[in-house]
């Protein structure tokens, strides 16, 4: 049995996730139906718990969500890297395949894949490329032609998305990823991230490349009745008893 109520500090699923059942559907809806959306919060109020669950809900043999987070990205090269490694090993669970498709769609760049003694968990790519050039649209294309092989849709899910605002030459890189991904029919993309402020700078000011791409979502604060609610569930969970009223200072 479990001896802590509560998770903190990661992302939560199962029991440990409350409410955002509107925003969910929401989100399955926009999944669904190939319609690009941007999560806008503040930090620790529950975005990439709550895009999880939904990928989680979303994921089938016809439509395959992919998800990545770049906040370890400092430059655009270390995106397309970190992209082309996410969509070749989330879109298939065989090696064979991811083989394929690098070789199949990405030549121009020469990728170097590397594999360790477990090829599911131990899988690594390096890209030989200009950033610059034009062949780096074959990485922000990758999605869409493997959609278009295996005959599905792809959600791509970003974490951390405002990381691109740090680049340099951030705009420019902007346009290129919105050019490219703005024509995509079988891909759609849901970007979100933990500072507010550039999140909303990028998706809100109109001189931006991303002003208006998606559905924009402006998750709320959770409301006090579902706070107590779970509270006192997560106790009775772990063998333990809080009251109401002690609940609703947690709250």
């Amino acid at each position: 049995m479990e001896n802590k109520p509560f998770i903190f500090g990661v992302a939560t699923s199962g029991d440990n996730f409350t409410d955002r059942e509107k925003e969910t559907e929401r989100l399955l809806l926009n999944f669904r139906h190939g319609v690009n959306t941007v999560l806008i919060s503040p930090r620790r109020w529950g975005k990439t718990s709550l895009v999880q669950k939904a990928c989680g809900l979303a994921q089938s043999d016809k439509l395959k969500v992919v998800y990545l987070d770049i906040f370890s990205c400092r430059n655009d090269k270390d995106f397309y890297t970190a992209f082309a490694a996410a969509i070749l090993k989330q879109t298939s669970s065989k090696l064979d395949e991811w083989l394929e498709n690098a070789k199949l769609f990405l030549s121009r760049i020469s990728p170097k894949i590397s594999i360790g003694t477990d090829p599911m968990t131990d899988f690594s790519i390096s890209l030989e490329m200009n950033p610059k050039s034009h062949d780096v649209d074959d990485i922000l294309q990758l999605p869409e032609r493997i959609a278009q092989k295996k005959g599905c849709n792809i959600v791509v899910c970003i974490d951390e998305f405002q990381q691109i605002a740090e680049f340099k030459d951030s705009k420019t890189f902007q346009k290129r990823l919105r050019s490219v991904w703005q024509l995509q029919k079988s891909v759609s993309y849901c970007l979100f991230g933990s500072k507010k402020h550039l999140m909303n700078e990028l998706f809100e000011k109109k001189s931006l490349p991303f002003y208006k791409f998606g559905d924009a979502i402006y998750l709320q604060k959770i409301g006090t009745t579902d706070w107590i609610d779970y509270i006192r569930r997560r106790f009775e969970v772990t063998g333990k008893q809080i009251s109401k009223e002690l609940a609703e200072k947690g709250g």
